[in-house]
């Protein structure tokens, strides 16, 4: 059975709306939307669906580039705090509220309308994939593009343990920063916490690979574009837990993917 998803996140959008604020936060300005404009070579004047939009942070920087930008997200809170932002910086986006999973209302989003789809880092916090993947597929034109984000199934997503350690090399004192992972291969629901202090944890659907790519290619579509964005040295963060202290190693995937005729 599928858990309240979208109850909870009707509860705990304020919060996330008050800490990404209108730019987004470390993660999605240093990862995520970086690899995202690079795969999705956004044109001007080009129609853009962005999925699971929540406030909007996406829709706002593809409107801002020029694109004619229709974002959807299920819970309420985001989409009323989406047109506040939107309005206020002066941009236009088409907002609506809609379940990524109703395969139905889903249906409203049209046939070949559309040059492109973003979902970022989103495809996570729903089950079953299936509805939107084929809902996308028939909305983009043909040979379109759909660039979505998630976290990385290796390593941020299957309950991995934040390891540091000290290590001493002819005389010298070395801090190794890791990940240690104990499970990969079992999909599943688990509780997470994405940004600190929120007051409630949402649930996040880990999926390998595997599942992942086998929706991709059953709903028609190829992937022509992979990319796994870390931190750079010079934005390693204070706390010894946190992504930035460790470089080598990419908490998200960025993939990009294309509709092909059925």
């Amino acid at each position: 059975m599928q858990p309240d998803y979208l109850g909870i996140w009707e509860r705990i959008a304020p919060y996330w709306d008050d800490f990404v604020g209108d730019d987004g936060n470390q993660f999605q300005q240093a990862l995520i939307m970086p690899a995202t404009d690079q795969l999705l070579a956004l044109q001007s004047g080009e129609a853009v669906l962005d999925v699971a939009c929540g406030n909007g942070n996406y829709s706002r920087r593809m409107a801002a580039a020029g694109a004619v930008v229709t974002g959807f997200d299920g819970a309420s809170q985001f989409i009323e705090r989406a047109k506040a932002r939107t309005t206020h910086a002066g941009l236009s986006v088409n907002y609506f509220v809609q379940d990524a999973t109703d395969e139905v209302g889903l249906e409203t989003l049209g046939t070949s309308c559309f040059d492109a789809a973003v979902c970022s880092m989103a495809l996570m916090d729903f089950d079953p994939l299936e509805p939107l993947f084929r809902a996308v597929h028939r909305a983009l034109k043909p040979s379109g593009r759909f660039v979505f984000s998630l976290p990385h199934p290796c390593f941020n997503s299957n309950s991995p343990v934040m390891t540091a350690e000290l290590e001493e090399h002819d005389g010298h004192l070395d801090h190794i920063y890791g990940v240690k992972v104990t499970r990969y291969k079992s999909d599943g629901w688990s509780y997470t916490r994405g940004l600190l202090h929120q007051p409630e944890p949402h649930f996040l659907m880990h999926r390998t690979f595997q599942t992942l790519f086998r929706t991709v290619f059953t709903t028609g579509f190829v992937v022509d574009g992979f990319e796994e964005p870390t931190f750079l040295w010079q934005q390693k963060g204070k706390n010894v837990f946190s992504w930035p202290k460790r470089p080598d190693i990419p908490p998200a995937v960025v993939i990009r993917v294309r509709a092909v005729a059925g």
